[in-house]
């Protein structure tokens, strides 16, 4: 017969024989099988229990060593090919399968249930020290691994709380004297448990030495307050305090009743926090859900980012609840991230042993394994209505048995990461404080009178806080405790991004310490893919762009991604798209590199490669008939493609704002990066859409032009300022600027064959910035030279737009003839390279030159077929333009009714696609259509919105005039003119 002990050395007898049970590893192996009480443990289950969580690459062929060593001892006489009968194997894992009571802690168990019935002290005291002579030594002693660690720690304190049983049925029976030398002892050895000290304190009071017993709670006292900082529990001072008014009666030589099984009014909540701020509608939400009636216990599980409140709203829910629970609230902290924890914090069977005890379970009647303690805390709650807060929970595994079987109760759970495989369960995800939330919270904190005298310096805080309710906290505590420090002063501190996070440092708070809790949960491939994203100065970061910067591919970077999303390490604003809150990305940014890790600057280089690359694909999908990709720089990255020009803009539209901060970095960090930033700026620039954001565009693009001189990079200087020389003169109505760009960038051409293509974008831009009334000399010069280049690199795209342009020129100018026959060269090109974009150009520049021919009706059905191209062609610029020529032929036409609704969707259009300039231009349009039609005051609500438009191009921030004079001059006198004889008929209605 076969049995083992754990209560102690791990010792394993057949018979009477003692059996050698190998390394100590290898009894590791056994004792995990030997207290799942019959149940499998998987493979990983046991590597994980016994190596913990840095197993080593030979762990699993270790293992299946061990299990065949210890067949061989536990069954010597299997006949080889023989199955198993002991140690069998089951499903990917193994189990012991033995009878009952085959091991010493089962036998304890068999006898702690007799003691249940047993009313007796004398022979109750019998069983337990028939119980405790199981104990061997220390339980499991020198074996490795996180189970034996939790189990030892399990198994010592059940002996303890035997040892202190055996005392008190002692002193049920009146053996005062006896039982004070092993009470003091046990003192001696525990001297922070207070149930053995008020054992001994009845003890010396009933042999007469009150002053002793009273002495021995002046020491209790004494070392709780100096040790823990607390006061002793109210048991301990009640038996004081009884003592004292000499009330202290001899215990019954009766055994105690049994114990009615109702649940013991428990209030184990945190003080709720005195200066909670905000979160009103979340707080609603949380409170509703714990307290809906219904089937099922209602479970809600608040997650969020280190240092966003997570614990502090639970508590502050859980005491705004805690009448609705009139049995009692349970609360832990599950340590569930704490990395000095083996095993990822409290377990459940430990944090069920816990609440089992509050809720009033005597030691002698635990269940020893987690499900039989959770069936118990089932039982407990059945009927009941009890708050259970389970805080810092990381995984389902932990918390799954803490949650009772039946409705009334209800539970609270807090997570720095998601617990998808929890059903039926309210999530709620913590975002920031808003503005007037982190404003009350410092207020609070501060004081009011120091936060209303520096409301910009307040503001600054706040802002460099990032709505993080911890880094309020911290600041908010150093004003406190510094009054003689101003608001402006922690401002100037936290304005070096460098050194923000160790401002962000208070006594035990530090933002940077609530990240690394989460950091630390990371292994190497997720800590890298945290660090490498945090690089690149973007807004979001899209799953494609994500796998460039690691180097892997969109889908393994969408999970890397989503798991850091999990831990509240990354957000989603959509489906594959990332971003950082700004705190988290300098921590991500001040964290050390491991190993061979790539340095930081390649993510950048590396999401330039990849941006560039779609810029290629973005550019030919747009512009058929271009051959711009050829001459930007090679690219290792494919890119992404796209199935159509729409497909493409939309994707362009939603990087604008990433390609801003890319500029900015990359004119900051300079060196290698440069080129390809230029070269993304180039191919951008040749699209003729600088988005509505083209002034952000412009100031970033004038940062690395700035980088480009002050490193005398004159490839990366002319890309630059032909990008610029675009945007000034298409989306912000700079042309003088714009010319100077595109003149300065024309002499830099070194005669490449990728300069020559330059060269003719340039000139093409040329072409139409220096067009101005009846003059057509310089812009048809310099578009005859840019489609000489064009021709010379077999750009037709390039050729297709100048022929627009001259178009426009020539119409302009009144030699309609000449247009007319560009007109449709332009267009009949533009088809056969199949570039709607340029054919939608070149049919409305057709249209408006038929009408200026006096061809009206020919001219405005052009004018809508230019409409009709647009609107399936995916580019608003394009559409918007149509649409105002449209909108002019039938004003021209006499037809201002129809024009009205055409003119309003082209403003519409355009202030979706580009800058205020076009849209102010337009605005005259419409207001010259409102006047047509007699439309007096919304007429003059247009001149003036234009006028206002107009006055709001100035910019300091620029380094020339926004405005051209002489293109613009004509449309302000227009303007004046208009809104001076609107006023006048307004005046003259009115006084009449």
């Amino acid at each position: 017969m076969l049995k083992f002990a754990v209560l102690g050395e791990v010792r394993a007898w057949r018979d009477d024989a003692e059996l050698e049970l190998g390394s100590r590893q290898q009894r590791a192996v056994l004792a995990v099988l030997l207290l799942r009480s019959g149940r499998s443990a998987t493979v990983d289950e046991l590597i994980d229990d016994v190596w913990g969580d840095n197993p080593t690459t030979s762990a699993v062929g270790a293992l299946r060593n061990h299990i065949l060593q210890l067949r061989r001892v536990l069954e010597p006489d299997r006949a080889a090919g023989e199955p198993a009968r002991v140690l069998v194997g089951l499903g990917g894992g193994y189990a012991l399968r033995l009878p009952a009571g085959r091991v010493d802690i089962e036998q304890v168990d068999e006898l702690l249930d007799t003691l249940r019935t047993e009313p007796e002290p004398g022979r109750a005291r019998g069983i337990v020290d028939a119980a405790l002579a199981h104990w061997h030594g220390t339980p499991l002693a020198g074996l490795p691994g996180p189970f034996a660690e939790r189990r030892r720690a399990h198994f010592t304190d059940r002996r303890l709380a035997l040892l202190e049983q055996r005392g008190e049925l002692d002193l049920r029976r009146g053996h005062f004297g006896e039982v004070i030398a092993e009470l003091t002892a046990l003192c001696a050895q525990h001297p922070l448990r207070e149930r053995p000290r008020g054992l001994l304190m009845t003890a010396l009071y009933h042999s007469g030495r009150q002053a002793e017993a009273l002495a021995v709670y002046a020491d209790t006292r004494r070392e709780l307050v100096e040790q823990l900082g607390i006061e002793p529990g109210r048991a301990l001072v009640d038996l004081h305090r009884r003592i004292l008014a000499g009330e202290l009666t001899p215990p019954r030589e009766t055994a105690a009743p049994e114990r009615p099984r109702v649940v013991a009014r428990v209030a184990q909540l945190p003080a709720d926090v005195v200066d909670f701020t905000g979160r009103a509608e979340v707080v609603e939400l949380i409170a509703a859900r714990l307290t809906a009636e219904g089937p099922g216990v209602p479970v809600c599980a608040i997650g969020g980012m280190g240092g966003i409140g997570k614990s502090a709203l639970a508590v502050h829910v859980a005491h705004r609840v805690r009448g609705r629970f009139p049995d009692g609230q349970l609360h832990v902290d599950l340590h569930g991230f704490a990395v000095d924890r083996a095993g990822g914090g409290a377990t459940a069977a430990d944090t069920l042993g816990d609440f089992l005890r509050a809720l009033g379970v005597p030691e002698g009647e635990l269940a020893a394994g987690a499900a039989e303690r959770a069936a118990q805390f089932r039982s407990r709650l059945d009927g009941k209505r009890v708050l259970v807060v389970l805080d810092n929970a990381r995984s389902v595994d932990q918390i799954a048995p803490l949650i009772p079987g039946t409705s009334g109760s209800a539970v609270l759970i807090t997570s720095r990461s998601a617990l998808p495989e929890l059903p039926g369960t309210t999530a709620v995800r913590l975002d920031v404080l808003t503005d007037a939330e982190a404003h009350s919270l410092l207020t609070g904190i501060a004081g009011a009178a120091r936060i209303e005298a520096e409301p910009e310096a307040v503001a600054a805080v706040l802002d460099a806080c990032g709505g993080l309710p911890l880094a309020v906290r911290i600041v908010g505590a150093r004003l406190a405790a510094r009054p003689a420090w101003t608001v402006h002063s922690v401002a100037e501190r936290l304005r070096d991004t460098a050194g923000r996070l160790s401002v962000l440092r208070t006594g035990e708070l530090a933002v940077a310490v609530a990240f690394r809790i989460s950091y630390d949960q990371l292994d190497a491939a997720h800590a890298r893919a945290f660090r490498m994203l945090a690089v690149p100065e973007v807004d979001e970061i899209r799953t494609e762009g994500a796998a460039a910067i690691l180097g892997i591919d969109a889908a393994q970077a969408e999970q890397v991604c989503e798991e850091l999303v999990d831990l509240n390490l990354l957000e989603t604003t959509a489906p594959g798209r990332y971003t950082y809150h700004d705190l988290l990305r300098l921590f991500a940014r001040e964290l050390p590199s491991t190993g061979g890790a790539d340095p930081p600057l390649t993510a950048l280089r590396r999401l330039l490669d990849f941006y560039l690359a779609t810029m290629k694909h973005v550019v030919a999908v747009c512009n058929p008939g271009t051959r711009l990709p050829e001459h930007l720089r090679p690219t290792t990255s494919e890119g992404l493609r796209f199935a159509d020009q729409y497909a493409a803009q939309v994707w362009l539209a939603g990087e604008r704002h990433n390609l801003v901060s890319l500029y900015r970095q990359c004119a900051e960090v300079g060196g290698p990066v440069l080129a390809p930033a230029a070269d993304i700026a180039w191919a951008t620039a040749e699209l003729i859409d600088g988005g509505a954001n083209c002034l952000e565009v412009a100031r970033a693009l004038e940062e690395l032009l700035d980088a480009a001189l002050r490193t005398g990079d004159r490839s990366v200087e002319c890309r630059v300022r032909v990008a610029l020389g675009a945007l000034f003169a298409y989306s912000l109505g700079a042309l003088r600027q714009g010319r100077d760009h595109q003149r300065i960038a024309l002499s830099l051409d070194r005669g490449t064959i990728s300069d020559a293509r330059l060269t003719a974008f340039a000139a093409q831009l040329l072409s139409s910035s220096t067009r101005r009334g009846t003059e057509t000399a310089a812009p048809l010069a310099h578009s005859a030279r840019a489609i000489r280049l064009a021709r010379r690199v077999g750009d037709r795209a390039v050729e297709c737009a100048c022929l627009v342009h001259e178009v426009k020129t020539l119409s302009d100018a009144g030699e309609f003839a000449a247009a007319l026959e560009r007109a449709v060269l332009a267009q009949r090109l533009a088809v056969e390279l199949g570039n709607r974009s340029l054919e939608v150009m070149a049919t409305h520049e057709l249209g408006v030159t038929l009408v200026y021919q006096g061809r009206t009706a020919e001219g405005v059905r052009i004018c809508e077929d230019a409409v009709a191209l647009g609107r399936v062609g995916g580019n608003e610029l394009r559409l918007g333009w149509a649409l105002s020529r449209l909108a002019h032929v039938l004003l021209m036409a006499g037809r201002a009714d129809e024009a009205e609704p055409v003119v309003d969707e082209a403003i519409q259009v355009l202030t979706r696609a580009i800058g205020p300039l076009t849209r102010a231009r337009v605005l005259v349009l419409q207001g010259l259509i409102k006047n047509a039609q007699g439309k007096t005051q919304q007429a003059e609500d247009c001149f003036g919105a234009a006028a206002e438009a107009f006055a709001s191009m100035q910019d300091p921030h620029l380094t020339h005039e926004r405005l051209d004079a002489e293109l613009e001059a004509p449309i302000m006198v227009l303007l004046h003119d208009h809104l001076a004889a609107l006023r006048e008929r307004r005046r003259v209605i009115t006084a009449s």
